[in-house]
C-alpha cells in the first residue's frame, strides 16, 4: 500500500500553516528568494511612503520601535533595517523560532522571540511599537482567528501606530496558459482550507476587519502580478513549484482531498506542472494585497 506520509515531509510546528516541513535550511532559502526576487520587486517599497515617514526621528523625537509578526528568518525586518534611523529596536515575533536568525550585526536593534500571535504578547511590550508589520500569515489562520490576531497586534501598538499587513488567498492564484496539473492543485488545495476552517476571502476582506475593530486612517492596495515585469512572474512561478510537494503533503498528512491521497499524487500533479511550466510556459499570476491601519 503506497505510504500517505513520508517522514521528510513532516512538519516541525502543530498548526494549520503548512510550509514548516522539510529542510529549514531551504526553507529559509526560499523565504529570501520570495523577498528579494518577488515581493520587492512587485511591491516596490517595503511600506507605503507616509508610514515610513512617521518612522523618522524628527517625527517621533526618539528612534522607532517595530514589530514584524510571522517574521520566519527576519528577512524583512534586515531590509527595513538598511532604511530607518539608527537605534531603532526591531522586534521579529514568530510561532516557530527554528528558522530566526542567529545574531544580527547592525546599527540598530534586533529582538527575535518565539510566540502565537493567537495569543496576548507580554504586558510589558504592549502599546510600546510605532509600527507592527505582518507578511504571508493567512495560510496559519481559521477564520475566527483573524480578530483575535489583529486585536493582539493592535495592542502592540502605541496610539497613532500603524499596522501593515501584506498577504494573498489561494483563491486569486492561477496559472495561465491553463494547466491542468495546476487546476487539479488549486482545487484540492481549496477543498482542504475549506476543511481546515480557512478564511479564503481574506485578506481582501481585512481592511472592513480594521475598521470594525477601531482602526483609523484604513486603506488597502493590490499589486497584481500580471502587471509586473515577466521577471517576477517566472520567479514566483519557482516559489509556487516549491510550494507544491510541501502543501499537498499537508493535504495527504490530514487524510488527503480526492485526487491527492498519497505521496505518489503529489509526486504525479508535481511532475505534470512542471512540464507545464516547461513546455507551455505556464506562469502563475495573483494578486497581493496590503491593508494597514492606524491605532486610535
Amino acid at each position: 500500500m503506497a505510504e500517505r506520509q513520508a517522514s521528510k515531509e513532516a512538519s516541525w510546528t502543530d498548526t494549520i500553516y503548512n510550509l514548516n516541513r522539510g529542510d529549514v535550511d531551504g526553507e529559509r532559502e526560499r523565504l529570501a528568494d520570495n523577498h528579494f526576487k518577488v515581493w520587492l520587486p512587485l511591491t516596490v517599497d517595503l511600506l507605503p511612503q507616509h508610514i515610513l515617514s512617521s518612522l523618522e526621528t524628527a517625527n517621533l523625537g526618539r528612534a522607532p520601535r517595530i514589530a514584524d509578526v510571522a517574521t520566519g528568518s527576519g528577512v524583512w525586518l534586515s531590509s527595513l533595517a538598511q532604511i530607518i534611523p539608527q537605534g531603532s529596536e526591531l522586534y521579529g515575533f514568530d510561532l516557530d523560532g527554528l528558522k530566526m536568525p542567529q545574531s544580527q550585526r547592525s546599527e540598530v536593534s534586533f529582538n527575535f522571540m518565539e510566540h502565537d500571535v493567537l495569543k496576548p504578547f507580554p504586558a510589558e511590550l504592549r502599546g510600546t511599537f510605532d509600527l507592527v508589520h505582518v507578511r504571508l500569515l493567512a495560510l496559519g489562520l481559521k477564520k475566527d482567528d483573524w480578530d483575535v490576531a489583529v486585536t493582539n497586534m493592535r495592542e502592540l501598538l502605541l496610539p497613532g501606530g500603524w499596522l501593515l499587513w501584506e498577504d494573498m488567498s489561494d483563491l486569486l492564484i492561477r496559472f495561465y496558459p491553463l494547466s491542468r496539473a495546476y487546476e487539479e492543485f488549486w482545487w484540492v488545495t481549496m477543498q482542504h482550507d475549506a476543511k481546515v476552517g480557512r478564511d479564503r476571502l481574506m485578506p481582501m476582506g481585512l481592511l472592513k476587519k480594521l475598521k470594525k475593530l477601531g482602526f483609523q486612517n484604513c486603506e488597502q492596495k493590490i499589486f497584481n502580478s500580471w502587471a509586473a515585469d515577466d521577471s517576477v512572474r517566472d520567479e514566483a512561478t519557482s516559489g509556487i513549484m516549491r510550494l507544491i510537494r510541501p502543501s499537498l503533503a499537508s493535504i495527504v498528512e490530514d487524510g488527503g482531498e480526492e485526487t491527492v491521497n498519497t505521496m505518489e499524487d503529489v509526486t504525479r500533479i508535481e511532475a505534470e506542472l512542471k512540464r507545464d511550466v516547461e513546455e507551455k510556459g505556464c506562469r502563475v499570476g495573483f494578486d497581493f494585497v496590503w491593508n494597514w491601519g492606524q491605532r486610535a
